[in-house]
């Protein structure tokens, strides 16, 4: 049986910040920041599904701004 919503949007969350956290040494930034925008649409997704409280979508929405002004200001490598 999958994870509830809340917890599957939780760990999407937390992902997505892990990644756009940590870098690699010789690493890609911007596979980091695609595979962190995976995670927050995935969860963005889940959010909009039927039963689950308004403001997680909020979460994942703002976060999915900060992600985008982030690209925007480091012309996609943070």
């Amino acid at each position: 049986m999958s994870a509830p919503a809340p917890d599957r949007i939780r760990v999407l969350l937390l992902r997505a910040d892990n990644l756009v956290k940590n870098t690699v040494p010789g690493g890609d930034p911007e596979d980091r920041l695609t595979r962190a925008r995976a995670a927050l649409q995935e969860a963005a997704l889940i959010a909009a599904g039927p039963g689950v409280d308004p403001r997680r979508g909020d979460l994942v929405n703002r976060r999915l701004e900060s992600l985008a002004a982030m690209e925007g200001a480091d012309g996609g490598l943070a």
